[in-house]
């Protein structure tokens, strides 16, 4: 059994073959080229420019909203500056307020005080000129028992009335 093969033309293909098959080739890449290279590289380069835009519009909001935050923070801290700034305007007005209703609470105390001391020094006067006289009153009625005469002299008195200042006087020191 001898099996002769031809190893040239195995190991050489058909020059018609070969021709053919690049035609084929050569025929189907420009059908792909025409056809579809091109659309498909339309819509890859408008999927990339969705994408990028969406990623640009995603970079453009955070960038916003980091610059809100800053500012919402930047407020907070105005608005907590107001507020402590308030806060010690209210108690200094409230401690003035406090000082001056204390202060008048005293001035009226020490008016009231000082009404009082002169209506008792009033009172004292006119108790001292009621027991002055009631004890001229009663002197000049032990005299005229003494004496047995009602008559009594404005003189008389009047020298009663200074005996007693007088006594009165030296009591006091």
């Amino acid at each position: 059994m001898n099996i002769e093969v031809d190893v040239a033309s195995q190991l050489f293909p058909n020059p018609f073959t070969m021709a053919f098959t690049l035609l084929v080739t050569g025929v189907l890449f420009f059908f792909v080229y025409k056809f579809l290279w091109g659309p498909s590289r339309e819509l890859l380069a408008k999927r990339q420019a969705y994408y990028d835009e969406k990623v640009t519009g995603a970079d453009q909001m955070n960038e916003e909203a980091s610059r809100n935050l800053k500012e919402s923070k930047e407020a907070i801290a105005k608005a907590d500056k107001l507020a402590q700034e308030i806060r010690q305007s209210a108690k200094s007005e409230a401690l003035a307020i406090r000082d001056d209703i204390v202060d008048d609470a005293k001035r009226q105390a020490d008016d009231y005080i000082q009404r009082a001391k002169e209506r008792m020094e009033k009172e004292k006067k006119e108790l001292k000129a009621d027991i002055n006289e009631q004890i001229v009153d009663v002197a000049l009625a032990a005299s005229e028992k003494l004496i047995g005469s009602k008559d009594v002299t404005r003189q008389d008195k009047e020298a009663i009335e200074r005996f007693i200042e007088e006594i009165d006087h030296e009591s006091r020191q």
